[in-house]
């Protein structure tokens, strides 16, 4: 017991606090199995630890309108395992520790073995620990002088070195980059490829996090499918099922949209066409086109209440710009959206004009006619036979502008 209280307690004040409240946190050593049941243990123990995790809690009411699962052993593992990959991230991690990699690789089984769930409450705890990760960077500083040089990775540079710049021709190069580009790029290629399944490991348990990271560079270099590597229930499942919660489902949105449906758009509707050349559940399919196009529906809500806002530019190129220069991620997007309008009445069910505000409808309806421009009907055709095929006819699902909420 005095070997995990000292462990908690040097992980607490160094990583586990700052990391929670994004400051500055020094990596340590890999904490291994020991540094893991510590943690587990002692997250309530711990009183800063546990004055950080219930800051997290109210952090969480900026995202989602939910109460979030407590800081429990699930976010304590997932705490863990984003410390040994930023452990295992440091430059001279293979030199300290032989094995570096089997560090990586114990904490992603401990990541896989965690409950399969979409629990809203957990899924939000989680990614409030996942999210975060991604999002953290490492400046490392190079410094060079007249008679050497030194690199400092993550630490501060000593005054000596920068002292008498002029006289000594000192020249400092500080690089600020994500933890999640380093862990991929630095290092021997076994420790590259541990550190990369363990943030798929993270991502995947956290499908949260898997749509809040649509269009960002971490997860395109990752890797994103609509397909999850487990089941539930026998079936196959997405991380498009997290927006059955419909708290969850507003935060995704309004994340999707703030980003900038131009960014966030393109990457959803290829996943959906990697999922309908993949031959995949109907259910996930119908699901990914209804998340296209209602984020299309939100943007002609917010151009109505707020004409020219910032989040709405893509849908006024739409509207009003040449759609044969139309870039070909843009394409794809709005592709999938005209083959949803196509759809409508037999395999899906969109908003009528008199269910819209009455500002909303006119871009609605001008929308639905701009997407039929040859540009886009090339390939929203081929689509729509796709998915009238696959897709079973609406009956009574619920109209695709209400799904989030």
């Amino acid at each position: 017991m005095p070997k995990h209280a000292e462990l908690l307690a040097r992980f607490s004040a160094d990583f586990g606090v700052p990391f929670l409240r994004g400051a500055r946190c020094t990596v340590s050593s890999p904490l291994g199995n020991d540094g893991l049941l510590a943690i587990r243990n002692g997250l309530s123990v711990d009183t800063a630890l546990a004055d950080a995790c219930e800051r997290q809690i109210e952090e969480a009411a900026h995202l989602a309108d939910l109460t979030p699962a407590p800081f429990d052993e699930d976010a304590g593992t997932l705490l863990y395992a984003v410390h040994e990959l930023f452990a295992c991230t440091h430059p001279q991690a293979s030199s300290f520790y032989a094995r570096a990699h089997l560090f990586c690789r114990a904490a992603a089984q401990e990541v896989l073995a965690l409950p399969h769930t979409f629990d809203a409450g957990r899924l939000l705890t989680r990614h409030l620990v996942v999210g975060r990760a991604f999002g953290t960077t490492r400046t490392d500083v190079h410094v060079k002088w007249w008679t050497g040089n030194a690199s400092f990775y993550g630490a501060d540079v000593p005054k000596r070195l920068t002292a008498w710049p002029g006289v000594r021709r000192v020249n400092v190069d500080r690089r600020k980059t994500p933890m999640w580009k380093l862990a991929l790029s630095a290092g021997e290629e076994e420790l590259r490829v541990a550190r990369a399944a363990l943030m798929v490991a993270l991502l995947d348990v956290s499908p949260m996090t898997r749509l809040w990271l649509l269009g960002d560079p971490a997860q395109k270099a990752l890797g994103f499918s609509l397909v999850l590597p487990y089941k539930l229930g026998g079936k196959k499942v997405s991380p498009l099922d997290a927006l059955e919660d419909r708290a969850l489902a507003r935060a995704v949105v309004d994340r999707l949209v703030d980003v900038g449906v131009e960014v966030t758009g393109p990457p959803l509707a290829l996943a959906l066409l990697s999922l309908v050349r993949e031959d995949g559940p109907p259910r996930l399919v119908r699901r990914a086109v209804e998340l296209c196009t209602h984020l299309a529906l939100t943007l002609c809500l917010i151009q109505a209440d707020a004409p020219g806002a910032e989040e709405t530019s893509t849908l006024r190129e739409v509207l009003d710009g040449d759609l044969a220069k139309m870039s070909e991620p843009s394409r794809v997007y709005w592709s999938t959206v005209a083959a949803a309008f196509a759809l409508d009445g037999t395999s899906l069910a969109l908003p009528t004009l008199a269910e819209l505000p009455p500002r909303a409808a006119p871009l609605w309806a001008r929308l639905r006619e701009r997407l039929t421009h040859k540009r886009v009907s090339a390939v929203s055709v081929p689509l729509e036979r796709e998915l009238r095929r696959r897709l079973p006819a609406a009956g009574d699902t619920e109209r695709v502008g209400r799904a989030p909420g």
